[in-house]
């Protein structure tokens, strides 16, 4: 089993040391701090919806729209190349907040003529009035229905999604038919306890997430589960045979604690994971506008047409 990890220790940029700090100064951590908080701005937040791909998403690619199982699903990819590759993403928000404008500059850096892929994108059901036995079903099939056409993929989701996309991968890997061809995971929340010691120290310099709202989202969506259910809890389970798992994190995250975790037990396994840290970054960084996100996108973009050409 090979696991490596890599830490990009350059510094901060000087724009994204201000785009930090106006985080702080519009308190976006204010979202997940405490149970009821986090339910009210969850719920308002769902009742606008989801962002749908942006002006400049359609002007410069091909967006493709429908319905399935009750799920929105957006279908992006280049004007003018035929997909090579397809990404299924699941988004993030602690299972509970719905689809943001910026995650489609992601889908846009991943749909471009190189790695000419074609993005799917789902708005899942989401918490407090969904749980997993409510979203994964659907997601699962939407899964089954993507890996088994003949271009080959990648399951790539951020925080909760991150979690979500390796819990699919296990599905699909259990049910022994089509596998996806790698698995990329952002900033993933593994650990919906959040039970490790050094969350607490961490939480002071995390400017995007809190722990109190963070649990609690984790007991909404695991319903009548337990939130170290493997479905919930994707560190819970055989991660043996699994594709190779590629994890972006950065040190400035309550999640991050938990990848050593998942590197501590892949060690033993025979699926392969790297793991590239960038300190001084955010919850989700590679989303934003702001360079540190513009070179993880390069390099995303990077490991999608790698999985095409294998």
């Amino acid at each position: 089993m090979t696991v490596r990890w890599i830490v990009d220790d350059r510094s901060q940029s000087l724009w994204t040391r201000v785009y930090v700090r106006g985080m702080w100064a519009r308190r976006d951590k204010d979202a997940f701090e405490g149970a009821g908080n986090t339910r009210a701005k969850a719920l308002g937040l769902q009742r606008r919806g989801d962002a749908p791909p942006t002006r400049v998403t359609r002007w410069t690619r091909v967006v493709t729209t429908t319905v399935r199982d009750g799920m929105t699903v957006w279908s992006v990819r280049p004007r003018r190349e035929a997909p090579r590759v397809r990404v299924l993403y699941v988004h993030g928000g602690g299972y509970v907040h719905p689809l943001t404008a910026d995650y489609w500059r992601l889908v846009r850096a991943l749909s471009a003529r190189h790695p000419a892929a074609e993005v799917v994108v789902p708005a899942y059901p989401l918490a407090p009035g969904a749980s997993v036995d409510d979203g994964l079903p659907r997601l699962l099939d939407l899964a089954r229905e993507v890996v088994a056409d003949d271009l080959p993929l990648v399951l790539m989701g951020d925080s909760a999604g991150g979690a979500l996309v390796l819990v699919l991968a296990r599905c699909l890997r259990d049910e022994r038919g089509s596998q996806a061809d790698r698995v990329v995971a952002l900033s993933p929340w593994l650990d919906p306890t959040l039970g490790e010691e050094s969350i607490e120290e961490l939480e002071a310099s995390d400017p995007m997430l809190a722990s109190s709202g963070l649990r609690a989202a984790a007991r909404w969506w695991a319903g009548d589960r337990p939130t170290t259910d493997p479905l919930v809890d994707p560190l819970r389970d055989d991660l043996d045979g699994l594709p190779p798992l590629h994890v972006l994190v950065g040190d400035q995250d309550i999640l991050r604690p938990a990848v050593d975790e998942l590197a501590d037990r892949l060690r033993a396994r025979t699926t392969e994971l790297d793991v590239l840290e960038v300190p001084a970054m955010f919850h989700v960084w590679m989303t934003r506008a702001i360079p540190e996100a513009a070179r993880s996108r390069r390099l995303l973009a990077r490991l999608v047409s790698e999985t095409a050409s294998h």
